[in-house]
Formats: structure tokens, sequence, C-alpha cells
């Protein structure tokens, strides 16, 4: 069937041999690039992303929407000797420049998207710590090792760092890597001393499931620090990680309609304390959220998980066998090990994980009489995620520019 869609093709400049073909469609600028690859651009966005309006990566637009034709149209299109495509548009005194770098870089074809986004890795048990480990003694403001930390916690969703100095301030000091630290009913820093009488179960000696913390509120902790002030000298208390997008992705795999209903229902989560206790206020939070939370490509980009903290679902009945099941499915795959490193966390040595995407929990010890101190702190997801991308470009690498898992939120 022959299309009626008007397409005009216009000459390439023999000094742009990226663009084999380029043509109008429609209303849409249509490259064929010299891989094959096409990319189609509508006169809408590429009225918007025009220059003379001002730098949208900066953020100072002098243009508006409203300001643009109600149908802006396209009179020609062509390539220059400076390496780009020239849009000149109909009834308005303008021409457009796009440099081919930057439009093969915001191409919006479903490939192009996807190839943008930088998505956490798919480890399990295998994954050995020495590939996620920094020496916080190589740490210098913006060098290679500096990199590699943030590397690590975007890519794996957590680094295994070393050698910290173990006083009281150390935890302060690192932080100037990541961002700043942020409040919570704790305060910046939580204190886990392991004592007889405690008033949360992560100051005791007990063992702790993996999970995500505070999944109770509308936007749970990004970036966290657990770090190891003293550890206890009489065995246990192993620190364990584990991969929550490899956990989904292999649910997905083995029960697509467990995947379905984790990644759809909205499970609420509450945090009750009526009382005020050391370092912590009263609060009574909760939140509604799934599990599972799939970005619009139905990507995995966020995990909130915690038994503990689950509140009496409230869901339609006839789901709720279904539902139990996968939440049990789910409970066993997070709990059996296949996706979890573990380590004794040693004095000076700390966990810096993303809330978001990777859980954690700890083995029972032996805590009547040793003396346990881990300190926690967290931090933003978006700033950390933004100092990772300032020092890609400052190091010169590819894809500074990446689209990251936004969490949960």
């Amino acid at each position: 069937m022959q299309s009626n869609v008007l397409k005009t093709r216009y000459p390439v400049s023999d000094k742009n041999s990226a663009i084999k073909e380029l043509s109008v469609v429609g209303r849409d600028v249509v490259v064929r690039w010299s891989d094959n690859h096409t990319s189609r651009y509508n006169a809408y966005w590429l009225r918007d992303n025009c220059q003379s309006g001002g730098d949208k990566l900066s953020a100072v637009r002098s243009f508006t929407l409203r300001a643009m034709a109600k149908e802006p149209s396209i009179e020609s299109v062509r390539t220059n000797d400076s390496g780009q495509v020239v849009v000149q548009w109909l009834h308005e005194e303008l021409s457009s420049f796009f440099d081919l770098k930057w439009l093969r870089a915001n191409c919006c074809e479903e490939s192009s998207r996807l190839a943008k986004k930088q998505n956490c890795k798919l480890w399990n048990h295998t994954l050995d710590l020495k590939e996620v480990r920094i020496d916080y003694k190589d740490l210098a403001p913006n060098n290679k090792t500096h990199l590699n930390l943030l590397e690590r916690v975007v890519n794996n969703g957590f680094a295994y760092v070393v050698n910290l100095p173990t006083t009281v301030d150390s935890i302060e000091l690192f932080e100037a890597y990541l961002s700043p630290l942020t409040f919570n009913d704790f305060g910046r820093i939580f204190n886990l001393i392991s004592e007889p009488k405690v008033w949360d179960l992560s100051q005791s000696s007990e063992a702790l499931d993996p999970h995500t913390d505070d999944p109770y509120r509308y936007s749970p902790p990004g970036i966290r620090v657990l770090y190891c002030l003293e550890a206890s000298d009489e065995g246990g208390g192993q620190s364990e990680i584990v991969n929550g997008v490899s956990v989904c992705e292999k649910l997905r795999e083995l029960d697509p309609q467990a995947f379905a209903l984790l990644s759809s229902i909205a499970v609420p989560f509450i945090r009750y304390r009526e009382d005020v206790v050391d370092q912590g206020k009263d609060v009574h939070l909760r939140a509604e959220a799934t599990i599972i939370k799939l970005d619009r490509e139905g990507q995995v980009c966020g995990f909130r998980f915690h038994e503990r903290s689950m509140a009496t679902l409230d869901i339609n009945p006839d789901l709720m066998d279904d539902f139990y099941k996968a939440l049990i499915k789910l409970s066993e795959m997070v709990c059996g090990g296949e996706f979890s490193v573990k380590t004794n966390l040693k004095s000076g040595e700390a966990f810096v994980f993303d809330n978001q995407l990777v859980m954690h929990g700890r083995s029972s010890f032996e805590g009547t009489s040793a003396r346990r101190h881990l300190q926690l702190c967290q931090m933003d997801r978006d700033l950390v995620h933004s100092r990772y991308r300032l020092l890609k470009s400052q190091h010169g690498q590819l894809g500074a520019d990446c689209v990251l898992p936004p969490g949960v939120c």
C-alpha cells in the first residue's frame, strides 16, 4: 500500500558522512545515519529545542511554548559545512541549527532511549567484593578513585570501602565524597550500639532479614552508609547486601504473574512509635507503594521491601491468595542467598548502598558482653547521581548525561 504522506528528500553535504539520507516526512525530519539507524524528529520538538531560545542544559531559556506557532511547519532541511542539520521554518524568519552528535544523542526512538539508560547490574552471590572495593586512602576530591566509588554505587548498587579512620567523625569526613547528609527521625547519624536493652531491633544481636530501610516514607532514604566503628570480637554479625533488581528479574522469569502483581498493587508500610526514644522521635509514618517500581519501558527502576514494616494488606479479596503467594516467593528469593554477598565488616570498613535498589541485612551475633558499634547515615540519591555525572564529564567519559534509575519515589 502506497503512503500518501508527503516525503521530500534533501541533499546531504559530502562533509556530513555520518548521515546517509535527510528527508521531511509529514511533520517529521527523518535522518538515516551511516550505520542505517533511522531517527525521526518531530516539528514541535525541533522548534522547542532550537538554540535561539536559550540553553536547556543549564535551564537558561528565553523561549516559551506559548510563543510557538500552533503548528510549526518545516519549509526545508539541509546540512551545512559545519556539521549541522539546518531547519528552515515556514512563516518564520528563523533557521534552527542542530549538531549531528547532539541529534544522535537525543534520538527518541525506543532503542536509543534504552541505550542512554544506565541500570544496576544483575549480579548474584558470585560477585567478588574486590570488584566493588574502594580504599579510602586512595580517595582525593575528584580523582579517579572518587569516580570509581560513585560508579560502583551506581552500577552495582553498593560499594565496599576499607581503611576508613576509626574515629566518631570519620563518617562525616567521608560524606564529602558523596553528598551532604540528610536528616530523618534518628537525626543525621544513627549510632547502632549493641546493648542489653534495645528500643529498635537493629540495636540487638538478633539476625535481620534483608530489607530496604524506611519503606513507610513517601520518599524512602536514597544512598546510605553503614560504617563499622567498632566490630564485635565474639563472632557473627555478618553483613549482607542483596541485589533487589536481580531478584526482581529472576522473579519475572520464573513467575510473570507474581512479578505483575508485585509491580502493580500497592502495599501499605507503617512505622508507629508513640514515645520519644534515645536518638528517635515519636512518629506515625505510613506510605503505600508497589514493592517493584517500573519505568516507562517496563524496566525495574526501584525496590521497596521490608516485611517487618508491612502493614495490614488492603487489596481485593479475589487477589489475596495470589498476592500472598507472590510475596512468599519474593521473600524466599530475597533470603535464599542466591543474590547476596556477605562479609564481616571490620572496624574502619563500610558499605555505601542504594537503599532503593539493594537490600541489607545481617546474621545474629554474640552480644551478651561484646560491644559492637556501627553508624548509619543517608543522603539524597539525586545529589550523588549529580556528582557522578559531573565527575564523568571531568574525566572525559562517554555517557556523562546518562539516565539513571529514578528509584521508588
